[in-house]
């Protein structure tokens, strides 16, 4: 498992989102998250999602963070540092 994938259940977990839903976003069993959470300690906080913000819930494309809902501009990634990483990351399948 990358740091990369513990950070993304870090933050899914932190804001309420069932093991299976970060199983399903991460393309691994939710039996894995579970255990992840457990010996690390990712504890769930704040009210439990309902089917519609699950739905809806957007990512970021670098680090997986979960974006905000209430940016008006439709967002991609969630801070200026990730932006930059993918494009630098991803550099040579973008240019033309």
């Amino acid at each position: 498992m990358t740091a990369k994938q513990l950070e993304t259940i870090a933050a899914l977990r932190q804001h309420n989102y069932p093991y299976s839903f970060i199983g399903r976003a991460l393309g691994l069993p939710a039996n894995t998250v579970k255990s992840v959470c457990r010996r690390k300690n990712y504890e769930a906080h704040g009210h439990r999602k309902t089917k519609a913000e699950k739905l809806s819930a957007r990512f970021c494309q670098y680090c997986g963070a979960v974006l905000s809902t209430n940016c008006p501009k439709e967002q991609r990634f969630c801070s200026d540092r990730c932006r930059r990483k993918w494009w630098k990351d991803n550099r040579k399948i973008v240019e033309k």
